[in-house]
């Protein structure tokens, strides 16, 4: 790895910003969103157990990767995080049969034009599960404070302080329930994601394996999980490039109201049905007209 870090070329079609922007979690520990320099932070643990932090950049030829208070060198060091940032901005999805069937559809051109389509994500179905329980019946501002007192939970970065990566299965598995719980203080949630934890670290769920299966079964399988419901298992399956599942929440509700249907709440029968044109895209149409509506 070179003192300046490395670069990942993307597609024509890639926009940094938007992808960056696409998802809430950019305000979620251990992710930090610097505006005015178009810089997406990452505290990320290795493979061997060191904390390091992610800095990327939109570039010319891509993206930008650079690391804050370290400096590796090894090429299987490099080859992990270029994974990583590989996969938190779905870099390798081809988003040119979503466009093209985009175009027979009136209105949304702008998918197209303004490269919208990927969604950022954490570098693991691990976070990402914990992170989608802890939206669950409450407001943003309780689900942000919970992923904080999580994360505090994680590998210390060893030079800058109060920078903790997101703590891995084993951790949380390892500690005694109460004092997670009374660490976290994420109510009835705790449980859930203790459990979870602890299924990951026996090896009782292998989510490696998750990773392959088709959207049906990976929205069964988040579904069989406790505190994990149709809405959890359809985000989750939109966030891993299924799409043909709607997870209605109260910002899809909001956003249908004002964008479709005259300021009126409609039932969760009305969204599912607005957006069954879209067949197996609906799921991602949904999700960037509810990121659209709250940009605007």
């Amino acid at each position: 790895m070179s003192a300046t870090g490395f670069v990942i070329p993307t597609a024509p079609q890639f926009d940094f910003q938007r992808t960056v922007l696409s998802h809430g979690w950019l305000m979620l520990p251990p992710f930090s969103w610097d505006g005015e320099c178009g810089a997406l932070g990452y505290t990320y643990e290795t493979a061997a157990g060191n904390a390091l932090q992610l800095r990327i950049r939109g570039a010319t030829e891509g993206v930008q990767a650079r690391l804050s208070g370290s400096a590796p060198t090894t090429d299987s060091l490099e080859d992990e995080l270029r994974g990583v940032v590989r996969t938190m901005l779905n870099v390798d999805w081809d988003l040119s049969a979503f466009y093209a069937a985009m175009r027979a559809h009136r209105g949304y051109d702008w998918l197209e034009t303004e490269r919208r389509g990927r969604i950022l994500i954490a570098p693991s179905l691990w976070e990402d599960l914990a992170k989608v329980l802890l939206t669950t019946n409450c407001s943003w501002s309780q689900t942000v404070n919970m992923c904080r007192q999580l994360c505090l939970l994680g590998a210390p970065h060893p030079k800058i302080e109060g920078c903790h990566a997101f703590p891995k299965p084993t951790r949380v598995a390892t500690m005694d329930f109460a004092q997670f719980a009374a660490s976290v203080r994420a109510g009835y949630r705790s449980a859930y994601l203790h459990e979870l934890a602890a299924k990951i670290a026996k090896g009782d769920i292998d989510l490696g394996a998750w990773l392959q299966l088709d959207s049906a079964a990976l929205f069964q399988a988040v579904k069989s999980l406790k505190g994990f419901g149709d809405y959890a298992a359809g985000t989750i399956a939109r966030m891993y490039g299924h799409f043909d599942h709607i997870a209605i929440d109260t910002a899809c509700h909001t956003m249908f109201a004002q964008r479709h249907n005259g300021g009126v709440k409609g039932s969760v029968d009305d969204i599912k049905a607005h957006y069954q044109r879209f067949g197996g895209w609906r799921g991602l149409v949904m999700w960037m007209d509810i990121m659209r509506h709250y940009e605007d």
